[in-house]
């Protein structure tokens, strides 16, 4: 069992009564960024298939990344998952008594049948879908998964395979990879390396080059 800090445990109860009153259709949860490769320290409810011990999402890796201590509370956003479901989430960071960021309270409430019926109803009622389009979010259930989600979906917006990459194809590769958080993966780097077949070295030189 995993021990929650008591920082973040004192967060299980909002958790619980989220959670309840949701039901069947919703999950709450808490991540401690102190181990983002396998933050999710309680979850209550099932949505997403995860367990204690998944890591952050793709796009939690991303904004962590991106805004570090900085990084705001995001409430009502709609995403999907890779199965297809419709989740409508809010993230709220939890901060010491400093002001840093030590890990987050997580709603995701499933409305795939709500989406459903409001296409429907649209139809109904309009001759255009004007809808803005909504990005998937992965919710991994290990930092394995993850970081093979990450590795895949860079190599899909490269759109090369990894054998006929050129230096500035792997530049960009290792690129998309840092705006989305992956090197703040223990290990990251090494299994780059491997994956795009160069050195470890190669990889902290194309970093280097990146973020000058």
């Amino acid at each position: 069992m995993v021990t929650i800090r008591p920082e973040l445990a004192s967060y299980v109860p909002i958790a619980n009564m989220i959670a309840e009153n949701f039901g069947d259709q919703g999950e709450v949860v808490i991540h401690d960024f102190a181990d983002v490769s396998a933050s999710l320290v309680y979850i209550k409810g099932n949505v997403t298939n995860r367990k204690v011990g998944a890591p952050m999402t793709d796009r939690m890796f991303q904004d962590w990344r991106k805004y570090g201590n900085e990084i705001e509370d995001n409430y009502g956003f709609t995403t999907r998952t890779k199965d297809g479901l419709w989740l409508k989430a809010s993230l709220s960071y939890i901060r010491n008594s400093d002001g840093h960021v030590i890990g987050c309270l997580g709603i995701n409430l499933d409305i795939t049948a709500l989406i459903s019926t409001s296409k429907f109803l649209n139809t109904l009622v309009s001759s255009s879908d004007d809808q803005a389009p909504v990005e998937q979010e992965f919710y991994g259930k290990d930092i394995q998964e993850m970081f093979h989600a990450l590795l895949e979906e860079a190599k899909q917006t490269i759109g090369i395979s990894i054998t006929s990459m050129k230096r500035d194809d792997k530049i960009a590769f290792v690129k998309h990879l840092d705006r989305k958080g992956a090197f703040l993966i223990q290990g990251s780097a090494e299994q780059i390396a491997d994956y795009l077949r160069v050195t470890k070295q190669t990889i902290y030189n194309y970093l280097d080059e990146i973020r000058k």
